[in-house]
């Protein structure tokens, strides 16, 4: 399914411009339907409703396409952009990383993190203001919703250099450590531990299409070390799942997804392990 239709949320604050320009472009890009939706606080409808429709559609005409659609509704952001998507089908959101407080609700870094795991579709966020994205860190598991997540950066940015990047764990270490296991033993414990999971990734990487530039195993914690690897890449995107199939590797994976939210120095694209699939169209 390609690229159909895309939901740009914006809280009309100046960081919001870098979201709706990449919303609009990315629209452009694969032929797709963009709407752009404001979300007003009941607790400020009567005060600035009139005014913020006004200053929406000045927002909209400054930074994105002729053609759009500009939505103002009231409501609770999250659950309002969540509702929204799920009326419009949409295949794509797109965020702000964290917004300012302007006329509309905000949107905080909580309200991205929320729509982020809940959305029944990726989500982008946004905070870099690259026209285009020249490298892809595809952050991934062996499981099936990492390979998922990795085919859809893939194919959303089909002109970038895509680097697969794995964070191999070594259960227990901190216990290990704690026990006297020495720093040349607990390396050799990383080094098995990435040796065994090496040829899993490696097939990950071979189901792809187009197979990936460049295939990174390493070891440590991943909420610490993917992030660090975006720097390292100089990635302007990373892309990673956020839940699988079991209730532990929801956790996990959730838990990762959302370092990687909070402290990648890049955009990132969050694609929901349960989502139903839907493949852009090449650039």
């Amino acid at each position: 399914m390609r690229l159909r239709r895309v939901l740009a949320a914006t809280d009309l604050s100046a960081g919001a411009r870098l979201a709706l320009g990449r919303a609009a472009r990315l629209a452009s890009a694969h032929d797709a339907q963009l709407t752009v939706l404001s979300v007003v606080p009941p607790s400020l409808e009567d005060e600035v409703s009139a005014f913020a429709a006004e200053t929406l559609a000045d927002h909209v005409a400054a930074h994105a396409m002729p053609e759009v659609d500009v939505v103002l509704r009231t409501g609770t952001v999250s659950d309002t952009i969540l509702i929204e998507a799920l009326d419009r089908e949409v295949d794509l959101i797109v965020l702000g990383a964290h917004g300012e407080r302007g006329f509309t609700g905000s949107l905080t870094g909580a309200t991205t993190e929320n729509v982020a795991h809940a959305s029944h579709c990726p989500v982008l966020v946004v905070r870099t203001p690259v026209p285009d994205y020249r490298t892809v860190l595809l952050a991934v598991d062996d499981t099936t919703s990492a390979r998922r997540a990795a085919q859809w950066g893939i194919d959303l940015t089909p002109s970038a250099v895509h680097v697969l990047a794995h964070v191999s764990v070594v259960i227990g270490e901190q216990l290990l450590r704690l026990s006297g296991l020495g720093d040349s033993d607990l390396e050799r414990l990383r080094e098995a531990s990435t040796a065994e999971i090496r040829p899993r990734v490696e097939a990950l990487a071979a189901e792809l299409h187009p197979r990936p530039d460049a295939v990174v195993v390493g070891s440590g914690t991943p909420q610490r070390a993917l992030p660090e690897l975006v720097s390292h890449y100089r990635a302007d995107l990373a892309v990673t799942g956020s839940g699988s199939s079991t209730r532990f590797e929801r956790v996990l994976l959730g838990s990762v997804a959302q370092s990687v939210l909070r402290y990648a120095p890049s955009d990132v694209l969050v694609v929901r392990g349960s989502a139903r699939r839907t493949e852009p169209r090449a650039l």
